[in-house]
């Protein structure tokens, strides 16, 4: 038989067994680190197996055997990372062309130019790791150790990027479809994750969507089921502002509808992770075990659903509220570093599996 068939045969079982994991794993929940890799690792296979395909199909029909299959393993990489770092350079120029209309419409404060900064930096990065990698590609020498270290280097280095282009692919979708979720009407409390509020104390756009959508979901499941949910609007108070955050969102609540029993604001946090850890104290106080919804932007819901479990909020789901097109990629790529730093484990571990299958093909 010929061996590219049973090649791409493996590849499909493959993907097949991490589709079946991944439903799997989003049953258990939608805010784990692992759909996002099991995301990832579904689309390299795919890469993989139309790689193999399209390579069986055209290669001569009398090449049989291992050695070529071997070969296409050890350039595959080289091929996909050609390819990724172009996807890159076009995702770090539409997230310059963002940011310029987020300072347009939102001022040229230095936050709304993070994308801009990590753009370049990925653009630089992958720049500097890819061609290093050419390099090394086409260094080669007589002396069998350096030519073997060359060729695991070159090929680690375009496994890198592809692993990562695959992962922020896997965060995308992810992302997307944490943010079309819709949490059943069964909640007790809706946390609200603060953020910048205005001088004189009102809400910037950003968080008033938050804030709506909370509301929102509130009146649906009450019209639904009759049963009323409570906020729970959380953070503290900047250095440039006039009242904690929560207390902003708190105003905000009661002159909308919401009754004074039904707001427990919390007025300490400082980040997303002690929003929920502090919000969560405030729970477990008024109802153990109670089942929380939070509401937050919609490029937000992935990582705000993953600290959750983490603190220990065993039903928790995300309510999304949108945001303008030029503020998502700003927010998302600060989304990306915190999610893979949440998950720096991960990072660990997928470098030393990569690494490991590198060396092999090289020696």
């Amino acid at each position: 038989m010929n061996p590219f068939i049973i090649v791409c045969a493996v590849l499909l079982g493959l993907m097949l067994i991490e589709a079946a994991l991944l439903v799997h794993s989003m049953l258990v929940s939608l805010y784990r680190y692992r759909n996002i890799v099991l995301t990832g690792s579904m689309l390299a296979t795919l890469l993989l197996l139309s790689y193999m395909a399209v390579y069986g199909i055209l290669a001569d029909p009398g090449v049989r055997g291992a050695e070529p299959i071997i070969t296409l393993l050890h350039r595959a990489p080289r091929d996909f990372a050609h390819a990724a770092i172009w996807v890159i350079y076009t995702l770090g120029g539409l997230m310059f062309v963002s940011n310029l209309a987020l300072a347009k419409h939102e001022g040229a404060r230095p936050k709304n130019f993070v994308g801009t900064f990590m753009g370049v930096f990925a653009i630089l990065g992958t720049g500097i790791v890819y061609y290093a990698a050419e390099w090394l590609d086409v260094l080669r020498t007589d002396i069998p150790a350096l030519h073997i270290f060359a060729d695991f280097l070159s090929l680690f280095m375009y496994c890198a990027l592809d692993y990562m282009e695959c992962i922020m692919f896997g965060m995308i979708i992810m992302g997307a479809v944490a943010a079309k979720w819709i949490p059943v009407y069964d909640k007790d409390y809706i946390i609200i994750p603060g953020c910048s509020i205005r001088k004189d104390g009102g809400l910037f756009p950003l968080i008033r969507g938050r804030v709506n959508k909370a509301i929102r979901y509130a009146w649906d499941q009450e019209t639904a089921t009759d049963k009323k949910v409570c906020f729970i609007p959380s953070g503290g108070k900047g250095t440039n502002e006039v009242m904690s955050e929560g207390s902003a969102m708190e105003f905000y609540l009661l002159s909308h509808g919401a009754e004074s029993d039904e707001v427990f604001a919390e007025k300490d946090s400082s980040n997303t992770y002690e929003n929920f850890l502090f919000s969560k104290k405030i729970i477990d106080k008024l109802k153990p075990n109670a089942r929380v919804a939070f509401s937050t932007t919609n490029y937000h819901v992935l990582r705000c659903g993953m600290l959750a479990k983490r603190i220990g909020f065993e039903h928790v789901e995300g309510i999304a509220s949108r945001t303008k097109w030029y503020f998502w990629p700003n927010g998302f790529a600060r989304e990306v570093v915190a999610i893979l730093s949440l998950n720096a484990k991960w990072q660990v571990t997928a470098a030393l599996i990569v690494a490991a299958a590198c060396l092999g093909l090289s020696l």
